[in-house]
Order: structure tokens, then sequence, then C-alpha cells
């Protein structure tokens, strides 16, 4: 070879390796971002993990809750029938008690009230006198009287309301 031969030879080599080392460069820049996405990529990886599994615990909280308040419903439902079906038959009995024997109720209301009247002189016996309240002016109540008359319905004989024709 001879000196030119060689100088463009040595400049060709000169700028391949200039290439390759801005190649070089280049490659190593997107691997340094390639591997900032993959970290990224795991540090989400890792938060959607945790969230799933914080989701899907309370989902299976919220079943379980759900479970049990359907539990609780159908006992309470089941409670409800059978309290309307006492009432029910309760108030058939009353019932039929009633159409059957409505006279004996009427004396045994009567029949307490008799006891109580006879049991309140005793009571009354046995306490001390009040003091005499003192007496009110007349005049006070006068006026409530006529106050209150206009506010009523007043009758006169001789009207009707109904006109004869």
């Amino acid at each position: 070879m001879k000196g030119k031969d060689k100088e463009s030879a040595v400049k060709k080599a000169k700028d391949r390796v200039m290439v390759a080392e801005r190649a070089h460069k280049d490659a190593a820049k997107k691997a340094d971002a390639a591997e900032e996405v993959a970290k990224q990529a795991k540090t989400a990886l890792k938060k959607a993990k945790k969230d799933f599994k914080v989701a899907n615990k309370s989902a299976r909280e919220a079943r379980g809750a759900a479970d049990d308040a359907r539990a609780a419903y159908d006992k309470a439902a089941k409670r409800a029938t059978k309290a309307e079906t006492k009432l029910g038959k309760a108030r058939k009995k009353a019932a039929s008690k009633q159409a059957e024997k409505p006279a004996p109720v009427k004396e045994a209301a009567q029949k307490p009230a008799a006891k109580a009247k006879t049991a309140a002189p005793q009571k009354a016996v046995a306490r001390k006198k009040k003091k005499a309240s003192k007496p009110r002016p007349k005049a006070a109540a006068a006026p409530a009287a006529e106050e209150s008359t206009p506010g009523e319905d007043s009758f006169v004989l001789g009207e009707s309301g109904i006109e004869l024709q």
C-alpha cells in the first residue's frame, strides 16, 4: 500500500470508530432510559399488586357482611311472619269471643268501677285536710265567660236553614 492509501484507510477507520462511539452512546442512553422505564414499571406493578390485595380483602369482607345481612334478614322475615300469624290468630280469637259473649264484657267493666268507688272513701279519710284555697275575685271570671260565648254557635228558635217553597 502506498502512503495515500494508508492515510485514507486510517481516516476511514477513524470515521468508523467515531460512528461506533456515537452509536454506543445512543445505545447506552437508550439502555438507561429502558432501565428507568423498567424500574417505573416494576414499582407500578408492586403498587398495583398492593391495591389489588387491598381491594380483594375489602371485597371478601363486604361479601361476608352481605352474607351476614342476608341471614339476619331471613331470620327477621321468619320472625315477622310468625308474629303476623300469631297476631292474626289472636285477632280472630278476640273477635270470636266478642261475638259469642258481648254482655259479660260490659259487666266486667262495671264491676271494677264499683270496687274503685268503694275504695275511694277509705283513702279520703286517711288523708290530711288541705288548706282552703284563697277565694278569687268574681270580676276576673265574668269577662272570660263573655269572651267564650261569641266563639260558640248559637241557635235561635224560629230560624231554620231550610227554606220552604
